[in-house]
């Protein structure tokens, strides 16, 4: 098998070795003698292949010193990102929705049209079922739905690629909240409605500060106490 075929196979086997227990973030690899012992293979192909897995994001190589573990997942990217299903991943992405639906609601509450308000309500009515039914990996879905319209509204490509991703991960994370009480519902329920009309009526600032009333009953609603 030529260096170049056997590379990918090397990284491979590499990245599976980091990933057990024996190791950890900061450990030093063996050196390239070690893991060409290990792997049957040679250094140059040993080289090229923790080369490849420092541009990967696995690994930093320090001049005169080694190869460290910098990260058992690799670069960040939206494909990992939508498959990750742990509470963790959940509370990542409500926070990721609180810091931007409040701004994008309000820099949107003076251009919708009747036809987005009309899209809006169809989002809203589909939340209202959801917290009927206190189906939270539903509501999860149908909020970042309410505000994947608005980013399409906003015509911002970085805006609707994020609210997209966000979208594709609600659909496999796993909250850890153990379900909603009468008051809570109900109070959610409220402050959407409420959120609905200030946008309907364009009033920025109360379309924010609701936005952010909204964001934190449902973080409380779908992520554990801490």
């Amino acid at each position: 098998m030529t260096t170049t075929a056997q590379r990918p196979l090397l990284c491979r086997k590499v990245v599976a070795m980091l990933r057990s227990n024996s190791f950890s973030i900061g450990d030093k690899l063996p050196g390239e003698r070690r893991l060409a012992t290990m792997f049957n293979t040679s250094r140059n192909t040993v080289r090229e292949a923790l080369c490849n897995l420092e541009s990967m994001g696995y690994l930093e190589i320090r001049e005169k010193s080694g190869c460290y573990l910098k990260s058992k997942e690799g670069r960040i990217n939206w494909e990992m990102l939508r498959t990750r299903k742990n509470p963790a991943a959940f509370r990542q992405f409500v926070e990721t929705l609180a810091l931007v639906a409040p701004g994008l609601a309000r820099s949107q509450a003076a251009r919708l049209t009747a036809r987005d308000m009309a899209r809006l309500e169809e989002a809203t009515v589909n939340i209202s079922w959801a917290i009927v039914n206190s189906d939270l990996p539903t509501i999860s879905h149908r909020y970042i739905t309410f505000y994947l319209t608005l980013a399409e509204v906003a015509g911002n490509d970085y805006l609707l690629l994020l609210m997209k991703e966000l979208v594709l991960a609600s659909r496999n994370l796993q909250s850890a909240a153990v379900g909603l009480s009468e008051v809570q519902k109900d109070t959610l329920f409220a402050l959407h409605v409420e959120l609905f009309n200030a946008l309907k009526n364009r009033q920025p600032d109360a379309v924010e500060d609701l936005a952010k009333q909204c964001m934190q009953v449902f973080a409380r609603l779908v992520l554990p106490e801490e």
